[in-house]
């Protein structure tokens, strides 16, 4: 505990995923929020060598002081833009020789509850980070959803 810097030994229990990745090794440990998580998922188009990790570093980058509340930059799902309809293509800009995304990234702040209007400006900076289409969604509040 005191090698880490854990604070309070009933963390050396916990089920909490967040905590459990935390114990496998002796580096510093990180605080783990008891807030609920706020999810966003982004439909993009990346180069085809891209990795879970390069986007992590890209939305870590562009959100610069904000990093802090993201706990995980998750791809969901991947298709070659080569097997995209047309539509598809046509909606991400996208060309042929990248793929497409689903990616998932989980917000959560150590001390307060982020709002659903925290999270989608903080979306967007993100797509704007990760997208590599020419073609854009339009934000959540263009959408007639609500902020």
């Amino acid at each position: 505990m005191l090698l880490k810097g854990i604070p309070d030994i009933r963390l050396l229990r916990s089920a909490d995923p967040a905590v459990v990745a935390q114990l496998a090794d002796l580096a510093p440990y990180r605080p783990v929020s008891v807030l609920p998580p706020v999810r966003r998922d982004l439909s993009i188009a990346v180069a085809a060598d891209d990795r879970a990790e390069d986007l992590g570093d890209r939305v870590r980058t562009a959100l610069g002081d904000d990093a802090d509340v993201v706990e995980r930059v998750e791809i969901r799902q991947e298709t070659p833009c080569a097997q995209l309809p047309p539509q598809a293509l046509a909606r991400l800009g996208a060309t042929e020789d990248q793929k497409n995304l689903l990616v998932r990234i989980t917000l959560r702040p150590l001390d307060a509850t982020m709002s659903d209007r925290e999270a989608n400006v903080l979306r967007e900076r993100a797509y704007a980070a990760l997208h590599q289409g020419s073609g854009s969604q339009a934000p959540e509040s263009e959408r007639g959803e609500a902020p």
